[in-house]
């Protein structure tokens, strides 16, 4: 692994626009939080022509209030007149594809990025999930990069999108101008890349740290709310076990996007709330406001991910004729409040989850 060294990566971006006596066409389908965010990041230099693919909805929300990025610092970026399209065609001129849908509406959606795109053009993967680059390999002939989003974008208002939570892009290692180009500018824009040869490693420690959207979807409350209350904390260490587990057992690594090994995730949850507060500083310095992406899509009555994230680690257990009774029955909760029972985990429901998932596991 090594980082996107800023100098060089300043150099190429010199380089690439000074041979190009076009801007660089980078389309962002999928115009949700992430998509937005980036695309408008991208869009505050002139080596980029970018346009967004989304429903109508999204088309109709940006012409009346345009877009605007906060980064950490509370900086804003807008782009007054957003170039929204609801249809695929537009996606011939592409050179660069961010792909932001949710992992879900891949299977749907990758048949008709084929058909759409040419054949020179790269595809960014940037879903949560693993697995997810040979999803792709099974319906594009175009070169697919694959990239992972360790933060968290939430929409405050119309047109506004809100960085809430620090780490660094993982980038799948390649050489790429247009990619480098990229990495570049959103260097510029305060998000730091990092490239990687295993993106394996990187796809498992996001699922790990992504077990919690389903436990904060749950909850209705704010992260930092949520993980200031310890049951819920001891469900998600005990999520995150089976997962540690499981990949112990295929000797699968896993990437630490924190400041210590994921191994030791659990035992930092377990501990009281005086001593997590202290220990936990940079995993609680968010905004009080921040939820996960999974609880956005149950408030807007969308299917989730859950599949992909916590029913990834049910799906891993079953091919080894294991349980993972925790992520197993949180995968029940989450798929009945989709279908609108009015589910809500309060700390003491999180203690029962974890004294049922006990005994499951023990017959």
């Amino acid at each position: 692994m090594r980082s996107a060294n800023k100098h060089t990566a300043a150099e190429l971006l010199s380089d690439f626009s000074a041979s190009s006596s076009a801007p660089l066409r980078v389309a962002v389908v999928g115009a949700g939080a992430i998509g937005c965010y980036l695309g408008t990041m991208l869009c505050q230099s002139p080596a980029f022509e970018v346009f967004f693919i989304g429903r109508e909805k999204m088309a109709l929300e940006a012409a009346a209030y345009g877009l605007t990025a906060q980064d950490l610092n509370g900086a804003c970026y807008r782009l007054a007149s957003p170039a929204v399209y609801t249809e695929l065609d537009v996606l011939r001129s592409a050179e660069l594809v961010l792909v932001t849908v949710k992992a879900l509406d891949l299977e749907f959606l990758l048949p008709q990025l084929g058909f759409h795109l040419s054949a020179d053009c790269t595809v960014v993967a940037l879903q949560n999930g693993v697995a997810i680059r040979p999803l792709y390999q099974q319906f594009l002939t175009q070169t697919v990069i694959r990239a992972i989003v360790p933060f968290n974008v939430v929409k405050i208002r119309p047109g506004f999108f809100a960085r809430t939570t620090g780490s660094d892009m993982i980038w799948q290692q390649t050489a790429d101008p247009r990619i480098l180009a990229v990495l570049t500018q959103l260097q510029r824009q305060g998000i730091s890349s990092k490239q990687q040869d295993s993106m394996k490693a990187a796809e498992f420690g996001k699922l790990l740290l992504n077990l919690n959207n389903a436990i904060n979807a749950l909850s209705d409350i704010p992260l930092q709310h949520q993980l200031l209350q310890r049951p819920y904390r001891l469900l998600l260490a005990a999520a995150m076990l089976e997962l540690l587990d499981l990949c112990r057992r295929l000797q699968i690594e896993t990437y630490s996007y924190t400041s210590i090994p994921n191994s030791y995730i659990p035992l930092l949850l377990h501990s009281p709330n005086w001593l997590f507060k202290r220990l936990a500083k940079k995993m609680l310095a968010i905004s009080p406001d921040a939820r996960s992406s999974m609880w956005d899509d149950i408030q807007a009555g969308k299917n989730t991910e859950i599949d992909f994230l916590n029913g990834a680690v049910v799906t891993l257990a079953e091919q080894l004729k294991l349980d993972a009774p925790v992520n197993r029955l949180l995968v029940q909760l989450v798929k009945r409040k989709e279908k609108g029972e009015p589910i809500r985990l309060c700390p003491l429901h999180a203690q029962r989850l974890l004294q049922e998932a006990s005994t499951s596991e023990k017959t």
